[in-house]
């Protein structure tokens, strides 16, 4: 669902990503898997989602991982959309085990880019710079996960202030992970409003320099960490398994554009 958060905010179609995620309604493991393998849910939510008159105003950039050599590659949207985005979409959700067969980019195979980097900030770091006017820099890098035990600062180094959020905070870790019922989802909307208010009230109180920013989002992490080292997400697993692929990236081609 990350793929379509993102989207939603570099399209400015929250508003209707929000109204899909309250519809989808499925309360149970076995239907949530037969919902996704067998009636492909993901797969037309993306033809759903999707519209011609769509804009993609902020450069967002997503992870295709191509097998059997595992090797990444990161997709970059801009601009007006373009219907063949959604061949790209689909294969950036297309997760082993959740469809019967890997999509065909390029004449190879590809599956979902979270197998090989679950937590995309590199290409951001690595490129995202090159599409702001000359001089400028980012304000801030929001980083969203679900693992508690993730750390950007293990991987990168920045000058860029990175608010690392693990939102399994927001609902004191609960194991709920496939839980998509009509109830199960309100709850988690609500908590996260009242989590992302928190934050933004602290972290944007008042006129603030760059350095500023950054003991500020430090001191987030800083007053979570403790509880976060407590907690074991479903997600850190697949960072673990996530050094395989990034340890086949090749920073020369793996870089893309859409537009």
């Amino acid at each position: 669902m990350g793929l379509f958060v993102a989207y939603s905010l570099a399209a400015n179609r929250l508003d209707d990503f929000e109204y899909l995620y309250r519809g989808i309604d499925i309360d149970s493991t076995p239907q949530l898997f037969y919902q996704v393998f067998f009636k492909r849910l993901l797969w037309k939510l993306i033809g759903e989602f999707c519209a011609l008159e769509d804009r993609v105003e902020i450069p967002l950039a997503f992870p295709v991982c191509r097998i059997p050599f595992f090797s990444l590659r990161y997709y970059w949207l801009f601009g007006k959309y373009n219907p063949r985005w959604q061949k790209y979409l689909r294969a950036a959700i297309n997760f082993p085990f959740l469809c019967i067969f890997p999509s065909v980019l390029e004449r190879r195979f590809a599956i979902d880019g979270g197998a090989g980097d679950n937590i995309p900030i590199y290409p951001v770091l690595k490129k995202g710079k090159g599409y702001l006017p000359a001089g400028e820099d980012f304000d801030l890098l929001i980083v969203l996960h679900f693992d508690a035990r993730y750390d950007y600062r293990r991987e990168f180094t920045t000058d860029i202030p990175v608010l690392d959020l693990d939102l399994g905070i927001c609902n004191g870790f609960k194991k709920n992970h496939y839980d998509f019922s009509k109830a199960y989802i309100e709850e988690m909307l609500a908590r996260a409003e009242e989590y992302g208010e928190k934050i933004c009230e602290f972290l944007f109180a008042g006129e603030c320099s760059r350095e500023e920013l950054r003991e500020r989002v430090d001191k987030i992490f800083l007053e979570e960490h403790t509880v976060r080292q407590k907690n074991v997400s479903v997600d850190r697993l697949i960072s673990i398994l996530n050094y395989l692929g990034k340890a086949f990236r090749n920073d020369s081609n793996c870089h893309k554009n859409l537009f």
